[in-house]
Formats: structure tokens, C-alpha cells, sequence
């Protein structure tokens, strides 16, 4: 909530997001941000696109475990994350400005998340360069319809799992689906992605 109210005074001024979604900011933002936390795997965690620190922030919070990289290429937004980061007093968080293109080449992640910024190919493309081995890349739909079929996996991909999120205080359930590298099998580390309500 703390987050909530950072997130909704710096807004007035520098316009982090929609204005329509300030009053549903609870479900539309926060606890859709948090529905993947059952889904994340791993220690290392990048968010791509975080644009207002979501939803790497919240999840930050519910998950102090956790080592996140949010990753954006506005650097208003970025501006604001830093600063949320430093006022939340959140050690386990990394704010980066510029193309994830442009992140250390050796850099990997056990999970990258990406919510809404970009179509399936692009996102997978994006993520699989920096997804350590039995990683996985966790697309967040937001507005997709529980009517929505099975997706295609991007070339080099599969679908580890695809479902509909009930979100408390909206009408439309959200989508999500989770990418893994083709040739490779589950080991095992990521059992949480199959037993997740």
C-alpha cells in the first residue's frame, strides 16, 4: 500500500500510468502484479519492461528472497522506480534504464517477466538470451478473455503452461503464459509452475 500511494502521488505529476486506472490501481495494478508470485522459480528474477515498477516492485515486496532486475528503457519511469526502491528501503532490487539489449552479455536470470509490453515472439526473443538454463519467461496478458485458445510457442520455445488469472476486482480474467527453451526438459526446479492455484 505504501507503493500504492508513491505510485499514485508521483502520477499526478509524471503521468506513470493510465489515469483512467488510478481508481482500480488495487486489482489493475497491484494485484495482478502479484497473481505470478506462485509461478516464479529461482532467486534471480528479471522484469521486463518494468515501466512504473510493475509488476517487479510488489513482487519484490512479496518476495524478499528474491533478487530483482527491473529493466526499462524510459527513464522517467526508471526515475520513479529508483526512487520508490530507496523510499520502500528494498535491498533486494535493481533499477536499470536502456535496452535489455544492452545488459551484461553473461547476465542470467532464473525467471523474466514481462507484462504486457510486447507480442509473445518479440517478449520470448527478448528474454530467452538472458535465461539461465531451465529458466523461464512468464507473459502477463493483461485484457485477455477467458475465451482466449492456446497460443503458438515462439521458434525455439514451448508452452510450459498457459492459463486464465482471476483477479479480485475485475471483470475479465488476466492471461499468462509461460515459455521455456524447446530442447530443453523439465528438471524439476520449477515444479511450482505445475501446482500453482
Amino acid at each position: 500500500m505504501d507503493f500504492a500511494e508513491l505510485l499514485e502521488r508521483w502520477n499526478r505529476a509524471f503521468n506513470l500510468i493510465s489515469r483512467r486506472d488510478v481508481a482500480r490501481l488495487l486489482p489493475r495494478h497491484l494485484l495482478d502484479s502479484l497473481s505470478v508470485v506462485p509461478l516464479l522459480g529461482g532467486g534471480r528474477v528479471m522484469d521486463l519492461g518494468t515501466g512504473a515498477g510493475l509488476p517487479g516492485v510488489p513482487l519484490a515486496i512479496a518476495r524478499p528472497d528474491v533478487q530483482f532486475t527491473l529493466v526499462d528503457r524510459s527513464s522517467r519511469k526508471i526515475r520513479f522506480v529508483q526512487r520508490a526502491v530507496r523510499t520502500l528501503e528494498l535491498g533486494n532490487v535493481l533499477a536499470w534504464c536502456g535496452d535489455v539489449r544492452e545488459r551484461p552479455a553473461g547476465e542470467r536470470f532464473d525467471a523474466v517477466v514481462c507484462r504486457a509490453v510486447a507480442e509473445l515472439d518479440l517478449a520470448w526473443a527478448l528474454a530467452a538470451p538472458r535465461l539461465r538454463r531451465g529458466g523461464r519467461l512468464l507473459v502477463m496478458h493483461r485484457g485477455q478473455g477467458a475465451d482466449a485458445g492456446p497460443v503458438a510457442p515462439p521458434p525455439g520455445a514451448r508452452i510450459v503452461d498457459q492459463r486464465q488469472l482471476r483477479i479480485p476486482g475485475l471483470e475479465r480474467p488476466h492471461g499468462i503464459v509461460v515459455l521455456g527453451r524447446h530442447d530443453e526438459a523439465d528438471d524439476g526446479r520449477h515444479d511450482n509452475l505445475r501446482s500453482a492455484p
